[in-house]
């Protein structure tokens, strides 16, 4: 009697992360400017966003991302006629690159000079300009602006270069808070930077969500993004809680965070006041505060020195009830020991003031 062997194949189809689609136009070890993100208000005008990422590289080579066609050159050595754009992106350049068949624009701002010409057939990884200081800056840096389909800066064209390039074996995380407000703060934890070289992360985003140039595109319909994030496990909050995301990131992945659970608006109200020890302790210039309110009101957190002088207030504002994870960066300070005391008057009259301590190591 013959034995059949049945063989049974069965295909998962598992959603993987993106990955990035661009590679970064500087060296590995240049940062993004923090406080320069996409979708940011700006520093000139608050009432618009930025629509690129500022990178910190100051007069060096700059690399095209991509395999392209030069399609613009805006450059004038006298800064008087010619593309060169004195109040804006001051000496560029425009590359046009293809992606899944649709034509993409590449934007290389505040150049002090480029060394490409239009019409030239550029490579991946080609230097193609010397960053600088010109136009609209606030200092030597590179802008980076990507725009999809068409050169025009029109809503949903302008993409978030966080999403489609980064530091090598870095991630990124997207998602899209409900119903945001403009100016949305959206916080990270635990720190999501490499450090070195990142320096100006301030852990907490908003965005311009009111700017008709900037908003959840056609490719990840997001209102927040967080780039160069290193391989781990990140919790994400905004609205209080009302948005509360877990999310894990491997080297080169693009995750939604928004995959990975719903909205939870039944977060657990704690019993009790509480003050955690800082993490990590002994810490490098940053380092993770985490509190409890069981009621609402006026919180203060604020850091002294062994001696009990106060060298800086991280939180002087009106909270709900809810748990809280305050970034704290202590660039400004000395190695030492110093005390954080958190300081709550809830409107009920209740009062809570605890101390703890914390070791900076620089």
């Amino acid at each position: 009697m013959k034995k059949t062997l049945l063989l049974i194949i069965i295909i998962f189809s598992i959603v993987q992360p993106q990955t990035f689609r661009l590679n970064r136009p500087v060296k590995d070890n240049v940062e993004t400017n923090g406080s320069y993100l996409f979708g940011e208000p700006r520093y000139q005008d608050p009432q618009n966003a930025h629509r690129g990422i500022d990178i910190l590289i100051r007069w060096d080579t700059v690399k095209s991302a991509s395999v392209g066609t030069v399609y613009f050159v805006g450059y004038n050595p006298n800064d008087t006629v010619g593309g060169y754009e004195p109040n804006g992106a001051g000496n560029y350049i425009t590359i046009r690159s293809q992606w899944q068949g649709r034509w993409i624009y590449i934007y290389y701002m505040h150049l002090q000079r480029p060394l490409v010409i239009v019409n030239d057939l550029v490579l991946t990884g080609q230097p193609i300009a010397i960053s600088g200081n010109t136009g609209r800056s606030t200092g030597a840096h590179l802008h980076f602006e990507i725009r999809l389909d068409s050169p025009s800066s029109t809503s949903r064209k302008t993409k978030n270069p966080e999403l489609w390039c980064a530091i090598t074996g870095m991630g990124a995380i997207y998602g899209r808070v409900p119903n945001a407000p403009n100016s949305t703060r959206v916080d990270i934890f635990p720190d999501p930077k490499p450090r070195p070289p990142y320096t100006t992360f301030s852990y907490a985003l908003t965005y311009n969500f009111n700017d008709p140039y900037i908003g959840g595109d056609d490719i990840y319909n997001e209102n927040y993004a967080i780039g160069d994030v290193k391989p781990g496990t990140y919790t994400i909050r905004a609205l209080n809680g009302a948005y509360l995301r877990t999310v894990t990131v491997g080297a080169g992945q693009v995750v939604n965070a928004d995959g990975a659970s719903d909205v939870n608006f039944d977060l657990e109200i704690p019993t009790e006041f509480y003050l955690s020890q800082n993490y990590p302790n002994p810490f490098n210039s940053t380092t993770v505060i985490s509190f409890k309110l069981p009621e609402a009101g006026n919180v203060q957190l604020k850091v002294y020195d062994i001696l009990g002088r106060e060298v800086a207030t991280i939180l002087d504002e009106y909270k709900s009830a809810g748990e809280y994870n305050q970034f704290f960066d202590a660039y400004n300070l000395p190695s030492g020991i110093y005390i954080y005391q958190l300081n709550v008057n809830t409107i009920s009259g209740n009062n809570f003031v605890k101390n703890n301590k914390m070791t900076l190591i620089k």
